[in-house]
């Protein structure tokens, strides 16, 4: 189960990327958008379902928000000042992250490997084979300070990850209205936090109302969507590093797009892999897929 919907946001994220290529928000206005803007959208939603009656809901859900927003400010500095194909070369890494830590928090799933040792094996490389292709493919040389520096956010991106797979422990009646409620509450604390950073620095909220911003904000019904759907496989899956690295292979359909959809007029052919990081990566993901079943 976990699978069908882990496709479905990775097909999802493909489709928001190639549109946003084209579609230009200045970063800040961006931030602020993807916060607000699906708190928005999904708040009709809410109507539907009761509210989550544990603390702890509330508590997972806002520091995910908090760790949210300080890695989009962060990575902003981190493009700056390393480039973002250098950025994009190693984040990838945060699945190993997020794998082990798992692995600390429900020590029993490592009973069930140690059970199963040639299935865990096939398990772990076909993580290494997904991580190598998505560090790989961009023929960036990671230099160490830029390792260095991005440490923290592949720990802190691992966490949101983890953070995922937790709250949804919490469902009770509806698991949809859980997700509902967790994709509200997280975007409002990242739209909050955001429009703080951002009117520190201009002082005015002018550009936030300009129409030519305003008419952007449709591109971002993609997002709720594919929250849900990652939300969804987190909470069938055993393991959230399964989830991470099939949402993460979005490059293979944007691949597929670029060549065979042309009607999508992309400006920037980015996401452009050698086959054999593509043969790579697609073979690591069947591996999985067959593994974890």
């Amino acid at each position: 189960m976990w699978v069908f919907f882990a496709l479905a946001a990775s097909m999802v994220n493909a489709i928001y990327y190639l549109i946003n290529q084209n579609i230009r928000l200045k970063p800040s206005i961006f931030m602020i958008y993807r916060g607000w803007i699906v708190a928005l959208m999904v708040i009709p939603f809410l109507f539907f379902y009761d509210t989550i009656a544990a603390w702890q809901f509330y508590a997972i859900a806002i520091t995910q928000g908090c760790i949210t927003a300080h890695n989009d400010y962060k990575s902003l500095k981190a493009n700056r000042k390393y480039g973002a194909e250098t950025v994009c070369s190693i984040i990838p890494i945060n699945l190993s992250f997020i794998f082990l830590i798992w692995c600390f928090i429900e020590p029993m799933i490592i009973i069930k490997y140690a059970q199963s040792p040639l299935k865990s094996a096939f398990i772990l490389l076909s993580l290494c084979g997904i991580i190598y292709a998505l560090t790989k493919y961009r023929k960036v040389k990671i230099a160490r300070e830029a390792f260095v520096y991005l440490i923290p956010l592949m720990f802190l991106s691992a966490m949101i990850s983890i953070f995922n797979k937790t709250i949804m422990n919490y469902a009770q009646e509806s698991l949809l209205g859980l997700c509902f409620w967790r994709i509200f509450i997280t975007s409002l604390t990242v739209g909050i936090i955001h429009l703080f950073i951002y009117f520190r620095r201009e002082k005015t909220l002018s550009q936030l109302v300009e129409k030519d911003n305003l008419c952007k904000c449709w591109i971002f019904i993609f997002m709720p969507l594919s929250m849900i759907f990652r939300n969804m496989a987190m909470y069938y899956t055993i393991n959230p590093s399964y989830v991470a690295a099939i949402v993460q292979t979005s490059l293979l359909w944007i691949m597929f797009f670029n060549r065979y959809m042309p009607f999508i007029h992309c400006k920037k052919m980015c996401m452009q892999m050698d086959k054999k990081w593509a043969i790579l990566m697609l073979a690591s993901v069947i591996i999985l897929l067959i593994a974890t079943r």
